[in-house]
């Protein structure tokens, strides 16, 4: 999980704490909390029992929780089953697990693709489960 030099985890947001306010940092931020704010992080990780009122620009963000904002990832951007995402999304490489919520639209590279030449990383992906 922390295997580069921009994994430092910098910040951890518990259940029961909430920020109000914009949040920066240059390592990695892991949020059970709430933020009222905008996040702007190499690594956002949303737990489970998180919430953002707010827009996320990271490398690369992972949400299993609750986001009311848009979300801009230079590298990825992770859904989980638990996420619910109201909001547009940004990003070079996309998925969403079966089951998470997104109501938004989804640009694939726009921000991103001016940072490479490399439009064959645009990949969205989406899981299913057999029945």
């Amino acid at each position: 999980m922390f295997n580069r030099k921009s994994d430092k985890l910098e910040l951890i947001l518990g259940k029961n704490s909430k920020i109000t306010g914009d949040v920066e940092s240059a390592g990695t931020i892991f949020v059970q909390g709430t933020i009222i704010g905008n996040i702007h992080s190499d690594k956002v990780i949303l737990g489970e029992k998180s919430y953002v009122k707010g827009d996320i620009f990271a490398g690369s963000i992972s949400i299993a929780g609750k986001i009311d904002g848009c979300l801009e990832g230079k590298e990825c951007i992770e859904v989980k089953v638990t996420g619910h995402i109201s909001g547009d999304i940004t990003a070079r490489r996309l998925s969403i697990m079966e089951g998470a919520i997104f109501n938004g639209i989804a640009h694939m590279g726009d921000a991103c693709q001016n940072q490479t030449n490399d439009t064959d990383k645009n990949i969205v992906e989406f899981a299913a489960k057999e029945r």
